[in-house]
Order: C-alpha cells, then structure tokens, then sequence
C-alpha cells in the first residue's frame, strides 16, 4: 500500500509565522520538503499523463492497420504498465516522504500518523528493493548494474524512513543519504530516457502509417477528405514534439531535484555549495513550469 506523508512542513511554517526560532537546518530542510513535495505531485501526473497520451497512440495505430492487420483493441501495449506506475510512484513517494522526515526531524516535529506513514512508504521502498536484487524492477528495463545501485538506495532510504531515526547528527545523515538520493533520482533519468525514445518512435510509425494511408487511398478521398487526412501529418508532429517537451520538463525535475539535494547535503555539512536558497527555488520553478505543461497540452491524436 502507498500512502503518502502529512508533512510536518506546514506546522514548522506556522512557527515561524508565529515568531518561533527555528534553526537555519530547520528551515532548509522545511523549504526542500515543499518544493520536493510538489515536484513529486506533478511528475507522477507527468507519468500518467504520458500513458494517457501514447495510448490515444496506439488506438490511432490501431485504425490505421486494422484492414491489414486486425488487432484486440485490449492488447494495447501501454507506454507504462500498472506495474511499471506503481514502481515509479513508490520511488518518488520515498523521495517525497525522505524531504519531509528530515523536515521533521529538523524541526522536532513527531506524532504516530507521521511515523505510521513514513514507515508504510519505507516497506514499500525496501519492499521494490529486494525485489530489484532479485531482478529487473517491474516496468523499468535498467541493466544488472543499475539494479544492484538503485536496490542499495532503495532499502538505506526505505530503512531510514521505517526508523525515522538518525545515527549521530541529521546533517551527517543527509550527507549520508546523498548518495541513495541521487542513485534514485538517476534511475528515473535513465527511465525517462526511455520513454522518450519509445515515445517518439511511436509517432513517428503513426505518421509513417497516415502518410502511407494518404498514398494508398488515392483517388478514393474526395479533395475535403484527402485535405483533412494531409493536415493530420504536421498535427502528429506537433503532438510528438509536445509529448517529447513534456518528457524533457520531467526529466529537467528529477535532475534538479538531485541537484538541490547536494546542495542540502552540502549546507548541512558546511561545506561550500551552490545557494541552496537558489537551488530551492529552481526546484518549485521547474515542478511548475512542468505542471503548467502538461496541464496545457493539447488533446493528442484518437
């Protein structure tokens, strides 16, 4: 089951509305957790919507061969299997869960329902990552390499969130943690990577389709019908290249998220970093910019 956290950000907002001191780590990790929280939130609508989109694909395809070559409507291949949502889903609800523990923790922020959640989010990670040892994780192709990376960053991320306990200080744990974060964050790149491919060839074989129909069809189209089939070609094009630019703003978020989390690692330990004020910012603005994309895109080709 995946359930996600209720933030302690929030109260440790309110404190600081309300003129409570908290410390600089505090803060930090408070802004991190909101701006993670809602990468998290937009990309797995980004996921779903990209399904969506390729699916309305594959129907067309279906049309345009069906004479040929007669297919069960129900043996669609989708981009993403249900299987492969809810691997991606649980990655990035650990992700999400992670920001907001360190939140918590930072802040003193600390209930049953705030470990409840964190350690169901936590099951499921280590549950994912005993399952990539094994094999490749349902719905996401990566070579035995990458497995063996992304299931160590799953269970150190999964224990830690089912404890909700730090071994020294917390600042030495998101030090600690970095390593898991970013081999997580880079799962998902090398995903995306993926799905772009897939996605474009798909369209690109649907206009091969439509061009070849056009051809086919001759003289068979009265003018206003062979017009409409004609303007069809640079419409799936654009339906391509909108498809492919959300992708991008998604793989443009996941990348930033691992970014700003060196610079929380990197502010934690002290050390020299790039603003992580800045970082931060960049995190919500890219989680934007990609939830304004994909909520704008126009209705793909049926």
């Amino acid at each position: 089951m995946n359930m996600r956290l209720v933030s302690g950000a929030p109260l440790i907002a309110a404190l600081l509305l309300t003129g409570c001191t908290l410390s600089p780590l505090a803060r930090q990790t408070a802004a991190f957790s909101s701006a993670t929280s809602f990468v998290v939130d937009n990309s797995e609508d980004a996921f779903r919507s990209a399904v969506r989109r390729n699916d309305r694909v594959q129907s067309a395809l279906l049309v345009a061969r069906y004479d040929t070559q007669p297919m069960d409507p129900h043996a669609i291949k989708h981009l993403i299997d249900a299987e492969g949502l809810r691997t991606r889903r649980t990655v990035l609800d650990g992700l999400r869960s992670y920001a907001q523990t360190v939140a918590d923790l930072a802040g003193g922020v600390s209930s049953k329902q705030l470990d409840d959640a964190s350690a169901a989010v936590g099951s499921n990670l280590v549950s994912l990552g005993s399952a990539v040892s094994a094999t490749t994780p349902v719905g996401i192709a990566i070579t035995p390499e990458q497995a063996n990376g992304a299931s160590t960053a799953m269970k150190a991320l999964g224990e830690f969130l089912i404890s909700r306990k730090i071994n020294g200080s917390l600042p030495k744990t998101i030090e600690a943690m970095d390593p898991s974060v970013d081999a997580l964050c880079k799962l998902l790149l090398d995903d995306i990577a993926v799905l772009r491919r897939q996605s474009g060839n798909d369209y690109e074989v649907l206009l091969m389709e439509q061009d070849a129909f056009i051809r086919h069809a001759g003289k068979d189209l009265q003018p206003i019908e062979r017009r409409a089939e004609i303007e069809r070609l640079p419409q799936i094009l654009a339906e391509k290249q909108a498809a492919d630019d959300m992708l991008a703003d998604l793989e443009r978020c996941v990348r930033q998220l691992a970014l700003t989390h060196h610079a929380l690692a990197a502010a934690a330990g002290k050390k020299d970093a790039p603003s992580l004020t800045a970082r931060i910012a960049e995190l919500s603005a890219t989680g934007q910019r990609l939830a304004s994309y994909y909520q704008s895109l126009p209705t793909a080709t049926s």
